[in-house]
């Protein structure tokens, strides 16, 4: 497969990396050629240097010839232009990131006759998960997979009412139905056994159905209190889509805006929102305005240095939930350690979306970690894979790669090394990255 991608920013670079993880060819267009350039001696990769909206790149056969064009520049208009002329060109799919509020809400229900197959808002997807989290029953950050019947809990041990570290997991009095299958320790993503100790400042993440999930998280943490209130740092495009979608649930919404202008527009677009102008690092505003009444405070300035410096001091003067909009993956463990509830990446969820586009039917779902280690795909066994009929202990499965999750029968099992898979079972797969490859063959022919 040949996939050409215009715009060799973050997101344009991380896709390329892992497309060619893939083995599939790859053409990475942009203006900057001295950052192609550097690309190129880093990457395995065909480069050309030109803007990706005009006809002279679109035309050029390396565009023509590919059976994908991902468009994700900083220019929503270039993207949607790509996008069309290459459609007309022939190229089979076309992948769009459109941030614009007004041209994302025209494009969704008109994107097929603008030559896009998938259309992707990045801020809009980080809103929809922050609400997702906000508003989840659950006092922990989670997962859905299985149209909902499992779900994978992260779950910081410093964090909980009982003690579970300088503990094997296997003498863990976890739920039945639950299966530890990652920890993230000081950045670092493992793969445990049940003869693994918990550390002060891990970060376990646990596979489960909806009843073990909940029972193990009330247990370590007790039960969520609903959101009422939210304090929102960060007028721009996701304080925008996340105000919109916390007031259309009834949740009273403070936005923090030090733009004058940008108050304005917002608070005529949302009108029983409250909007304030001011500075939201300030922490005599912050006592002012109640933060330590406050049942969520979300900071998504574009900083993510102050997104997580304000988002602990809020945690700090007493809010009850915080969670910061992070860019950078490096930052991810730093989130983990210092004790920010929530940590959203708008670049990895757009990653993570792209890629699943990308490798086609095989995946149902997919889900890259914060710290852009590990993924947890969702996949369906097909009649010819090699693990038809065999257990998961006999089925060689590489050390990296575990099957937390079973849908069979509309039935979430949690399965044993014992247990055997059967054509059509639906998969929950947790992996490291570079086992991607082989986790992706589960569901094809020839297996793993």
């Amino acid at each position: 497969m040949k996939v050409c991608i215009i715009g060799a920013g973050k997101v344009g670079l991380e896709i390329a990396k892992r497309v060619i993880e893939d083995n599939h060819d790859v053409v990475l267009i942009d203006r900057n050629g001295e950052k192609l350039e550097a690309i190129q001696e880093k990457l395995d990769v065909l480069t050309l240097k030109g803007n990706g909206g005009t006809s002279q790149v679109i035309n050029d056969p390396v565009v023509t010839e590919s059976d994908m064009l991902v468009a994700v520049t900083s220019s929503d208009e270039v993207n949607i232009i790509a996008c069309m002329k290459a459609k007309k060109k022939g190229v089979p799919q076309t992948v769009a990131r459109v941030r614009d509020p007004d041209y994302a809400y025209d494009l969704l229900a008109t994107k097929s006759e603008w030559g896009i197959d998938l259309l992707i808002n990045p801020e809009y997807a980080a809103a929809t998960e922050i609400a997702q989290q906000l508003t989840l029953f659950l006092p922990t950050h989670t997962e859905l997979f299985a149209d909902g019947k499992v779900l994978m809990a992260e779950i910081d041990v410093n964090d909980v009412k009982i003690n579970i570290t300088n503990k094997k997991l296997s003498e863990l009095d976890f739920p039945k139905s639950t299966r530890v299958v990652a920890i993230s320790r000081k950045g670092e993503m493992l793969i445990p056994s049940g003869n693994d100790f918990l550390l002060p400042g891990d970060r376990i993440y646990v596979l489960g159905n909806l009843k073990s999930i909940s029972q193990l998280c009330y247990r370590l943490k007790g039960k969520k209190r609903r959101v009422q209130n939210v304090m929102i740092l960060g007028g721009g495009r996701i304080g925008y889509y996340l105000a919109s979608k916390l007031d259309s649930m009834g949740i009273k919404v403070k936005l923090v805006e030090r733009d004058g202008e940008k108050c304005e527009e917002l608070a005529e677009r949302l009108p029983n929102v409250l909007v304030l102008k001011a500075d939201g690092t300030d922490i005599d505003f912050l006592q002012d305005e109640g933060v330590k009444d406050t049942d969520a405070f979300v900071a998504v300035t574009g900083f993510d240095e102050e997104n997580l410096l304000i988002s602990l001091m809020a945690k700090q003067m007493g809010a009850r939930q915080v969670v910061a909009k992070v860019s950078r993956p490096s930052y991810a463990a730093m989130v983990e350690r210092l004790g920010v509830d929530h940590a959203v990446s708008p670049r990895l969820i757009t990653v993570s979306e792209i890629l699943r586009f990308i490798r086609g039917g095989k995946l149902l779902n997919m889900f890259v970690l914060p710290n852009g280690q590990a993924e947890v795909v969702e996949l369906i066994v097909q009649k010819d894979s090699r693990l038809v009929n065999k257990s998961l202990q006999g089925a060689g499965l590489p050390k990296g790669v575990i099957v937390g999750a079973i849908l069979r029968n509309n039935k979430a099992i949690i399965p044993e090394g014992k247990e055997v898979i059967n054509e059509g079972d639906r998969l929950v797969v947790f992996s490291l990255g570079n086992y991607l490859k082989k986790v992706e063959a589960l569901a094809g022919s020839g297996g793993i």
